[in-house]
């Protein structure tokens, strides 16, 4: 049998086709990419700066803790703030992981060593908060909407800035109660109540959020008391020894859960407006 030699044109013919094919399906790729993101989500702040700036429609699962807006509650779960499922993460198939700090560099490091693409943004006081939504906006390709949200808040918070009296009642705030947990002013939350017009009775600790002894407590006498964990009532706070003495206590000016969403307080999130707002009007 005698065999055809294929004319070599006909291969740098073919040759050029497949590197054409080739070219044409990585830009077909990376523009479905850029159109159809899907996004992972483990911090519940993130998760509200994300929602605020780009929308519902390409976040494709979250941790328990993202609860607002309202929708996410019914997004795929790929675990707690705490512990990551990896699996569950690898298996939402996303172009992009946004994580937290502290606690999440664990997390942060498996997610880098199997491939899978992921920014990283942890908002430590309100200033950084406000960058924080423009490097976000820059990843999202929002920038004009980022920056008119980080404008919008800053004329907020400035505001608040001017309108400082001079009489600020003392205020302690539990975060935790076992053991009793406080911050200090160099903490998002001590920098928003300090905002809002109170005086932190813990203006430095050893931590921004740090473990605080009871004593202290009775010592520095607050005139409010602010829990931001559930589980706790005001009679219980009034029942510690030796803290019926506090004036707070005497006053029953003891906020709980039940009084102001924690969530507002804690999180470093487009909310902030809303909680500087609660914040002053039990103050």
């Amino acid at each position: 049998m005698i065999k055809k030699s294929v004319p070599f044109f006909s291969l740098l013919t073919l040759i050029s086709l497949l590197f054409f094919l080739v070219i044409i399906t990585n830009c077909q790729d990376k523009t479905s990419l850029d159109l159809n993101p899907r996004y992972v989500i483990t911090s519940p702040e993130l998760a509200e700066l994300v929602s605020a700036l780009a929308g519902l429609e390409h976040i494709v699962g979250v941790t328990v803790e993202c609860d607002y807006p309202e929708q996410l509650r019914s997004l795929p779960k790929v675990g707690t703030f705490g512990k990551i499922d990896i699996e569950k993460v690898i298996s939402l198939n996303p172009t992009l992981v946004f994580i937290a700090g502290l606690e999440q560099e664990e997390i942060a490091y498996q997610l880098h060593k199997i491939g899978i693409p992921l920014v990283s943004f942890y908002p430590r006081s309100i200033s950084n908060l406000l960058t924080t939504i423009e490097d976000i906006g820059v990843v999202l390709k929002v920038e004009d909407k980022a920056k008119t949200l980080a404008d919008s808040l800053k004329t907020v918070i400035d505001s608040y800035r001017r309108d400082q009296s001079a009489e600020k009642p003392k205020i302690y705030v539990e975060i935790y109660g076992n053991p009793i947990m406080s911050v200090s002013d160099s903490s998002y939350v001590g920098e928003l109540v300090e905002l809002a017009g109170a005086d932190n009775i813990f203006s430095t600790l050893a931590r921004e959020y740090s473990r605080i002894k009871a004593e202290d407590v009775i010592k520095l006498d607050p005139e409010i008391i602010l829990l931001t964990y559930p589980g706790v009532s005001a009679e219980k706070v009034k029942n510690r020894m030796g803290w019926e003495v506090i004036s707070a206590c005497r006053n029953d000016r003891i906020y709980t859960v039940e009084d102001i969403d924690p969530d507002l307080i804690l999180r470093a999130g487009p909310r902030i407006a809303e909680a500087l707002k609660l914040l002053q009007k039990i103050l």
